[in-house]
């Protein structure tokens, strides 16, 4: 039999004297861990109240390559995608501009369904919680739409097929679509460019027209809706089928925004359309020269300038 000496007992003693001080000490220890926890959450996470406007409407005219990607936010905080650009790349440009916890986005808008447009659109739906989606119905037999489509579908988003004469009201800002001019949902275009979805923005005295590819005779049909305008999104990144001379006496934009890419394989912007904006002294911005380009306004005069993002 093995004897048990004093040594032996004393560690056994002076647990379980001091047992109740060590549960303590342990439970207070564990307690401090998870008031850490919570309080560097508590401090990363977005603010519990609605956001204050800031007064300043914020567009994005996001340098994709050869497409349109284009980002606005209303000084009331909502947020609108128009087009997603040619490839994923939209996603670097919106973790940009967006707060590192903002996952949702208040409407998409496809203008038309050409690859340079609705590409990135995609990964934007699986990667966002997009609350409307907004085209104008034209179909076309690409991957791309197909994967648009399901992704939409998938996503539970409020839809609708816009047609002239519809408009959008985030706070003080507000959409009007004025092409297409009939309703087209279901069609397959043999020039999707007819079918663009084309929008005029109007903060108080700001005004931007959004084009799509929209080509002139479009532009034609818009005219009695349109009038003087602060900025233009050239249509067609610059094509001579668009921006024509007609159109450009009729709107007078203080401000053209050409979206293309560097050395396109469609010499876009096109010569002749550059020199009648020349001839017009319309100031030209251009995302293969410039990078994104960012305007911002309080209700004014506008401000366009290049404001590259990192990626």
């Amino acid at each position: 039999m093995t004897l048990r000496t004093s040594r032996q007992s004393t560690p056994r003693r002076l647990l379980s004297r001091h047992r109740s001080k060590l549960e303590h000490i342990i439970v207070a220890t564990i307690t401090l861990v998870i008031a850490a926890i919570l309080f560097v959450r508590e401090s990363h996470a977005p603010p519990a109240v609605p956001f204050v406007s800031s007064g300043e409407l914020r567009v994005w005219f996001f340098d994709v390559g050869q497409g349109d990607s284009i980002f606005i936010e209303t000084p009331d905080h909502h947020q609108i995608l128009v087009d997603g650009g040619p490839s994923q790349e939209v996603l670097s440009k919106l973790g940009q501009v967006m707060q590192p916890w903002d996952r949702s986005i208040d409407a998409i808008v496809l203008t038309h369904p050409h690859k340079d447009h609705v590409a990135g659109l995609d990964s934007v739906l699986d990667r966002y919680d997009v609350a409307a989606v907004y085209d104008g119905g034209a179909m076309a037999r690409t991957g791309e739409m197909d994967a648009f489509e399901a992704d939409t579908i998938a996503e539970h988003a409020a839809t609708k097929h816009l047609v002239a004469g519809d408009r959008f009201a985030y706070g003080d800002v507000t959409l009007d679509v004025l092409a297409p001019m009939h309703a087209i949902a279901g069609t397959y275009p043999k020039d999707p460019n007819e079918a663009s979805v084309v929008m005029l923005l109007t903060y108080h005295d700001t005004t931007l027209l959004l084009t799509g590819d929209a080509p002139a005779d479009v532009e034609h049909d818009i005219l009695p809706e349109v009038g003087d305008v602060d900025v233009l999104k050239v249509g067609h990144h610059g094509s001579r089928t668009s921006s024509s001379t007609e159109f450009l006496d009729a709107v007078t934009p203080e401000f053209a925004i050409i979206s293309d890419g560097i050395d396109n394989s469609y010499g876009h912007p096109h010569p002749a359309t550059l020199q009648r904006l020349d001839d017009r002294h319309v100031r030209i911005e251009r995302t293969d020269l410039d990078g994104d380009i960012l305007l911002t306004s309080t209700g004014g005069e506008p401000t366009v300038e290049p404001s590259p993002l990192p990626f």
